[in-house]
């Protein structure tokens, strides 16, 4: 029988202030029990909290005897030892300045400059990147080797919770990217608010880079809180492998990562010459579930298998996923449960919980956070609200107002307490005679027809037009998508009637969460 989808209580778990906490807290609750685990030389190396507390503690005192209220750059692939340098710099005393892995010697030299960061921590795939910079470089392969130069004494360090910790830079869509300050209170407030609402149940294997607040904080730091077993994967070329090894409950991911799932399942099945046959089974399954007959672990097992067997969760956030992609894997028996987040709320402003959710929405609001929707926009208030953009007064103050951070995202919240997402402020299109039209809403009516894979919808000389990025089978199939268009047209205003249809042959270009760039689509 499938889980009745109603709603309850919040899962309880002791508040936190910061990190320092999260650490005690974890090593008082789950001492021995597996943290961390993660392949190296192809051993599976094995890490417990108690490992990860000593580590953490031991690599923080040579950074305190060192360093004092530096910022301090960190860069490298998802690795153990990327999250304890992260750790230790912030219970140092000190602020990390986070860095996207896949920066160029420009880049990572640009952000340390507007960060005001002259100490870099990094991974040996670095070497040649920081090697003549005129920064002081420290290596992280190999922490242990620090612990041997500690002094003997080392002063206690205080921990204020509200102190500057960590700048992620955004990634944003259009225009540069902004350097977000949090606080350890910041992220020590959503992992408890999040953590309220989803508890996963199980090993995690955690997939997406640490240089985003939503793949560090998220998908590491929360599952940490409660006690699981997270996997690090430290390449996308492993996801598969790594899923079927490790057999996780739960992971964290962005829409890329589904669409990706839902295709290559539809390519294997094509292969294997079995289209036809998960295309029937698919029916056959949705009318069981009708008679509460629940048959979808043996009627999808071979797919489910390819992803460990285990995977009960899909955690998905970070950009817009259609719900359609939420009820076709749920159909073999994965259940999606979008979120909705941005680094500036430390990520995690609401999430679908794992037995009360609604297809479309992004889940119930935090715990201990306040989202009011003012003139459409979705604005959020509580603990999680980032400090500000680093030496950005005017930015701050654009975007915090009365203690509320305005997030730019339309929405609205219904009658049940579940939070909505209708757009983007800054993608209004206006048109001629001053009506303002939501692209984003267009484009989720577009994205039911089969042949759409991608679509993005733009004015062109005061007209709508879609562009559409099509599905394998129909990628050269212009008659089919002028009757898309034809049937999408009828009984809609005159203003939005979408004018013609603009076919591409490669998917749209997008930045590291997978949002599609809009400012790129009228170039391409």
């Amino acid at each position: 029988m499938a889980v009745i989808n109603k709603n309850y209580e919040y899962y309880e778990h002791l508040k936190i202030n910061n990190l320092k906490d999260l650490l005690e807290l974890a090593l008082k609750k789950y001492s021995h029990h597996i943290a961390f685990s993660y392949l190296k030389d192809k051993e599976k190396i094995k890490k417990t909290y108690e490992d990860v507390y000593q580590d953490v503690f031991n690599l923080s005192k040579y950074f305190s005897q060192n360093y004092q209220n530096k910022h301090i750059a960190l860069i490298g692939e998802n690795s153990y030892n990327w999250i304890i340098t992260f750790l230790a710099i912030i219970l140092s005393n000190n602020i990390c300045v986070v860095l996207d892995k896949d920066l160029n010697r420009d880049d990572i030299e640009n952000l340390m400059k507007k960060s005001d960061t002259k100490i870099i921590c990094y991974s040996n795939y670095y070497n040649s990147f920081v090697k003549d910079m005129s920064y002081k470089a420290l290596p992280i392969d190999n922490i242990e080797d620090y612990f041997i130069l500690l002094k003997t004494k080392t002063k206690k360090i205080l921990i204020d919770d509200d102190k500057d910790a960590v700048i992620f830079f955004t990634s944003g869509t259009t225009g540069a990217n902004k350097a977000v300050v949090l606080s350890q209170k910041n992220m020590a407030r959503d992992i408890y608010g999040a953590s309220s609402l989803f508890k996963p149940d199980g090993t995690i294997v955690s997939l997406l880079p640490f240089h985003h607040a939503f793949g560090l904080i998220t998908g590491i730091l929360k599952p940490f809180y409660s006690g699981k077993e997270i996997y690090i994967n430290n390449s996308l070329k492993y996801v598969l492998r790594d899923l079927k090894e490790n057999k996780p409950d739960t992971i964290f991911v962005v829409p890329a990562f589904i669409e990706t799932f839902y295709k290559q399942i539809w390519r294997t099945a094509r292969l294997k010459k079995q289209e036809k046959l998960l295309k029937y089974s698919l029916k056959l399954n949705n009318r069981l579930l009708k008679m509460h007959i629940d048959i979808r672990k043996r009627l999808f097992k071979s797919i489910l298998n390819e992803f460990g067997g285990n995977l009960h969760y899909i955690i998905c956030g970070g950009a817009y996923l259609d719900k359609k992609y939420v009820e076709w894997f749920r159909s073999i028996g994965l259940e999606i449960l979008n979120g909705y987040g941005i680094t500036e709320c430390s990520p995690v402003v609401s999430v679908n919980r794992n037995h009360y959710y609604k297809d479309g929405s992004v889940g119930q609001i935090c715990r201990d956070v306040n989202v009011k929707i003012i003139a459409g926009e979705i604005c959020v208030n509580g603990d999680i609200i980032m400090k500000g953009y680093y030496k950005d007064k005017a930015a701050t103050k654009a975007v915090i107002k009365d203690g509320y951070f305005y997030t730019g995202d339309l929405g609205y919240i219904d009658k049940d307490g579940f939070l909505f997402i209708t757009g983007r402020k800054k993608n209004i299109i206006v048109l001629s005679n001053g009506e303002n039209i939501s692209p984003e809403q267009i484009e989720s009516e577009l994205m039911k027809y089969n042949g759409v894979d991608e679509v993005i919808v733009y004015e062109d000389d005061n007209k709508l037009v879609a562009s559409i990025y099509p599905t394998e089978e129909y990628l050269e199939d212009q008659e089919y998508f002028d009757k898309i268009i034809y049937q999408y047209n009828q009984n809609k205003p005159k203003n939005h009637q979408i004018a013609y249809v603009k076919l591409r042959m490669e998917e749209f270009v997008k930045n590291n969460n997978g949002k599609i760039l809009r400012s790129k689509v009228k170039e391409s």
